[in-house]
Parts: C-alpha cells; sequence; structure tokens
C-alpha cells in the first residue's frame, strides 16, 4: 500500500539524515511517485512526520504492555525489574526505530512541539495504567512501602528515561552496569523490608 511505503521511507530517511533533510521530494523518489502524490495521503510534512511518530510509540508501547502481560505471574520486583530489560530489549534491538524516534522526539520544530507532547501522552497513558497496577498490588502485599502511588509511577517513568538516554553514551558493558545500580538503588529505596532488597 502506497501509504504504507511513504510512512516506512519517511522513517528511514529520518533516522539516516534527520527531520530537515527527509523532505518530501527525496521521500517521493524512493517510493517511485512524484512528490504532489503524497498530499493525497498527508496534508504536508509535518503530518507525514506525526504520523511515523505514532507509529513508533505505539509500536513500542504494544510491545512492553504485551511484554509485562507476560509477567503477571511474577512478584512485584521481577515485574519492575523485567520491565526496564524490555525497555533496553527493545531499543537495542531496534536501531533504527530508536534513531528515528530520538530524532522526532528531539529535533522537530518548536511548532509541532505541542502535539509531539500529546501523542506522547495518549500512548504513555496506557502503560502508566500497568505500572500503577503492579505498585498498587505491592504495596497491598506488603512489598513496597505505602506511598504515592502517582509518585512512584513518576520516578519509575523517570528512572526508564534516564536508562533510555544513558544507552546512547555508553558501550554495552558500561551501560549494563550501569542499569543494575540505579535499578538496585531505586529497588531498595522503596521495597518495604530489608530481606526483599537481595
Amino acid at each position: 500500500m502506497t501509504k504504507n511505503k511513504i510512512k516506512a521511507v519517511a522513517y528511514r530517511q529520518l533516522a539516516e539524515k534527520g527531520y530537515d533533510r527527509a523532505t518530501l521530494s527525496s521521500i517521493a523518489k524512493e517510493v517511485g511517485i512524484k512528490t504532489p502524490s503524497i498530499y493525497a495521503f498527508y496534508k504536508n510534512k509535518e503530518d507525514l512526520f506525526m504520523a511515523v511518530y505514532k507509529d513508533l510509540l505505539q509500536d513500542y508501547y504494544l510491545y512492553m504492555i504485551k511484554a509485562i502481560e507476560q509477567t503477571s505471574n511474577k512478584g512485584v520486583k521481577e515485574r519492575l525489574y523485567q520491565i526496564v530489560e524490555d525497555l533496553c530489549h527493545y531499543h537495542l534491538s531496534q536501531p533504527e526505530k530508536t534513531t528515528s524516534y530520538m530524532k522526532l522526539s528531539f529535533f522537530l520544530p518548536p511548532t509541532l512541539n505541542d502535539e509531539v507532547k500529546e501523542i506522547f501522552s495518549e500512548m504513555e497513558e496506557a502503560l502508566c495504567d500497568v505500572i500503577k497496577g503492579i505498585f498498587s498490588e505491592g504495596i497491598e502485599k506488603g512489598q513496597l512501602k505505602k506511598q504515592s502511588i502517582d509518585d512512584l509511577t513518576a520516578s519509575f517513568l523517570c528512572l526508564m528515561d534516564g536508562i533510555f538516554l544513558e544507552m546512547h553514551y555508553y558501550q554495552y558493558h558500561t551501560f549494563k552496569q550501569r542499569v543494575q545500580q540505579v535499578w538496585n538503588i531505586f529497588w531498595n529505596g522503596i521495597c518495604m523490608n530489608m530481606h526483599q532488597r537481595d
């Protein structure tokens, strides 16, 4: 389908060239159509790349939610750590998607900032609900300190964001070591009893 092919080429060119250099004309040429043909599917360049951004986010969040659901028979600590592991696996195993996501998140024209934030918030909501459920379970079972579920969720999402950025700065071995270090500090700060920290 031409529409899907346009998006596939757009996201690949985005990863290779960046937003400014990934032009509609270069995308149309690679797809094998005339540039005006793109307007049958997208209003403009911004509309096309917002569609690409939404697809990338949806792919990531569906992967994460499915992976989390498969750990439903595990304990709270194991489920939370598995989310961290799945985050790392997804991005390390799909570098092109990750590069495209980075460039759409941080290197877009300021005029698109509000739309990016809105799409991100919509996609993140489902993941937040799952994470909140895990924290609620941990508190109910006496495995986690009693504190605000919203605060726990926000701190965990910040942990995930930090890990995501760190993977771009360090070699694999160093990165994995740092993930384990920050995870240990995080878990030790929220778990209820000393014997649960190991």
